[in-house]
């Protein structure tokens, strides 16, 4: 009898064993930055609206915290207007090649300015709620309409 116990406390406490150390963890899984999410739709041109900038990578470097405080107006008639954290207004352009493949920003006014506007942005992609613009080599840049 004694023999028949432990022929079935071992197993007993290793199925225990197993379910205890097997935990559900909420997992969120980001999805890959071209890949649309629930709500997102493409598009040929930047809705008009207030965008901010979420990510700038200035030849390799996260230069995303220069833009705090900023926001940007794409205007549906090319106009583009940023607004510094203190207020300041600064007007230029925005415009995409025939192939939408191009954009183009003209903004001056302050360093970071300057570095909008420093590059043929490519591999445009642009969203309802997003716009992604890449240059050559490892500069990236994201608005994020708010």
């Amino acid at each position: 009898m004694k023999n028949l116990t432990k022929l079935f406390i071992a197993p007993a406490l290793l199925l225990c064993l197993i379910v205890i150390s097997c935990t559900k963890e909420n997992q969120t899984i980001t999805p890959p930055e071209d890949q649309l999410v629930a709500g997102e739709i493409l598009q040929k041109q930047p809705s008009p609206g207030i965008y901010k900038i979420i990510k700038f990578i200035d030849t390799g470097d996260d230069e995303t915290a220069q833009f705090n405080g900023y926001t940007f107006e794409f205007k549906a008639n090319g106009g583009f207007v940023a607004t510094t954290g203190s207020g300041q207004v600064f007007n230029g352009s925005w415009s995409l090649n025939s192939a939408e493949t191009v954009m183009t920003l003209n903004i001056a006014g302050n360093n970071a300015l300057d570095d909008l506007d420093d590059n043929d942005w490519t591999g445009v992609k642009i969203k309802n709620f997003k716009i992604k613009i890449k240059a050559p080599g490892p500069d990236i840049m994201f608005f994020q309409k708010i």
